[in-house]
């Protein structure tokens, strides 16, 4: 049995990060950070092999009793995992020698998107012993239970040699049957620290499926949970919903799947059992807009959805076309206003800066933006990740800035007919121009729960 100890950092300001599959945000970019899924379905699957376990965010909302030199000192852990992200990278990279200062033995590894496509990075710091490339879960299991000795069998492993210091990549991983992913164990964090935003109310990630069959140049969706879709098993899924009524009293819920209304059937079958099961829960999802039709949708909010986030990019086809979105901009239209007829608030996620971008395709995504009935708008600036087509297009065309901190709130690409300040400036402006609205403001302050905000208010005081 082994003392293990799975964490979520801050950024070296003591800033709170989501870090979870393709997503690493700081926690203002969407006004909460998210509970650790990956952490937590790691502990799950430890916790089966009998293991000492801690799970700790450092990130949530909510203080930590102990600082992690503490918490290292204190525990001794045999093992300390972490999940990285581009924007983050250095520091949670430099952990590892905070780590080691405080005990010497243990054995320290991260994963994520940017060091799965590039492991070396993270290893040249000496006091990185692995990297833990693609789905992570079933690598942990398999890490915690091996001595370095036998690393070499361990697929998606990439480490040093504890007898001469080469680093070394084993073959990829199989990925996790979705049958066998466990619930995450939720119960080894204070799940306080993870509201929604404007409500308050406390929430939990569920993740029915993982695997998306399309291939955007800009997303690293492909190299965490790969391009085939698995589909847990739709009773699974609702018995961690109701476990998660049951344990832990919430009932809000965000599906996390980069493709969840692609497959209806399934959709509906998870719809019916929610009603089947009389279970009263309000949930977010995310979905394209070339994958909904009025019938799913309607079951959809029948079985507790409020909320549809959709990636929209760009109001230009030429740019979707480029960017490989498989979808066009008429599409966008028709999926946010049958949401939005069907009294479902709506997000829009929009990017600029994609190859082919102009001044004029910046333009038609403002518009396009500013045209349609959502509820919530996000602009991004497009960000070539390491793995991704968009990485080794900037590299080759000699887009990227030297020594720039990849980061999707700020441009990091000189494109051929746009600087990158040209992006930022852009970015600024959609953020007024689509925020600064009586429409907007208006729905934005009729969805706050003032009851949930007061509850919260007052126990953060007693």
């Amino acid at each position: 049995m082994a003392r293990i100890l799975l964490f979520n950092p801050t950024d070296s300001q003591g800033n709170a990060y989501t870090r979870e599959g393709r997503c690493t945000q700081k926690a203002d970019t969407w006004g909460t950070v998210w509970p650790p899924l990956s952490l937590a379905t790691a502990a799950a699957m430890l916790q089966q092999d009998g293991h000492q376990i801690s799970v700790i965010d450092f990130s949530a909302a909510v203080p930590q009793r102990k600082s992690l030199s503490e918490t290292i000192q204190s525990i001794k852990p045999n093992f300390a995992i972490w999940p990285t992200g581009t924007e983050t990278l250095s520091f949670d990279v430099r952990l590892a020698e905070l780590i080691k200062e405080n005990s010497s033995s243990t054995i320290t590894a991260v994963f994520g998107t940017h060091v799965s496509a590039l492991p070396g990075q993270a290893l040249a710091n000496p006091c990185i012993d692995a990297v833990i490339r693609r789905e992570p879960e079933g690598i942990i299991r398999e890490l915690c239970r091996s001595a370095p000795a036998k690393w070499a069998g361990i697929d998606g492993l990439s480490y040093r040699d504890p007898s001469d210091g080469q680093i070394l990549s084993n073959p990829d991983a199989a990925f996790l049957e979705p049958e066998t992913i466990p619930a995450p164990a939720w119960h080894f964090l204070n799940l306080n620290g993870y509201r929604l935003p404007l409500k308050n109310r406390k929430f939990l990630i569920i993740a029915p499926i993982r695997g998306c069959p399309y291939a955007c140049n800009f997303c690293t969706a492909e190299i965490y949970y790969g391009r085939k879709p698995r589909y847990r098993p739709v009773e699974n899924v609702i018995d961690e919903i109701a476990g998660g009524i049951s344990r832990h009293g919430i009932r809000d819920y965000f599906i996390w799947a980069d493709t969840f209304t692609v497959h209806r059937e399934y959709v509906r079958n998870f719809c019916r059992m929610i009603l089947d099961r009389k279970l009263s829960i309000a949930w977010t999802c995310n979905s394209r807009v070339d994958t909904l039709d009025e019938e799913t949708l309607a079951l959809m909010k029948k079985a507790g959805l409020w909320m549809i986030s959709f990636g929209l990019e760009s109001g230009s086809n030429g740019i979707l076309e480029a960017s490989g979105k498989r979808m066009t901009v008429e599409q966008s239209r028709q999926a946010v206003q049958m949401a939005h007829e069907m009294g479902i608030k709506t997000a829009g996620h929009f990017m600029f800066g994609l190859p082919g971008e102009t001044a004029a395709t910046m333009k038609e995504t403002l518009d396009l933006a500013l045209s349609l009935p959502l509820d919530i708008g996000q602009f991004y600036a497009a960000t070539p990740f390491p793995g991704t087509k968009l990485f080794a297009q900037a590299g080759k065309q000699g887009w990227l800035k030297p020594d720039v901190v990849m980061s999707q709130s700020r441009a990091v690409m000189d494109l051929p007919e746009l600087k990158s300040r040209d992006i930022d400036r852009c970015i600024r402006y959609a953020y007024r121009k689509f925020y600064l609205r009586p429409r907007i403001i208006c729905g934005i302050g009729s969805m706050i729960d003032p009851r949930a905000q007061m509850k919260y208010f007052f126990s953060k005081r007693s």
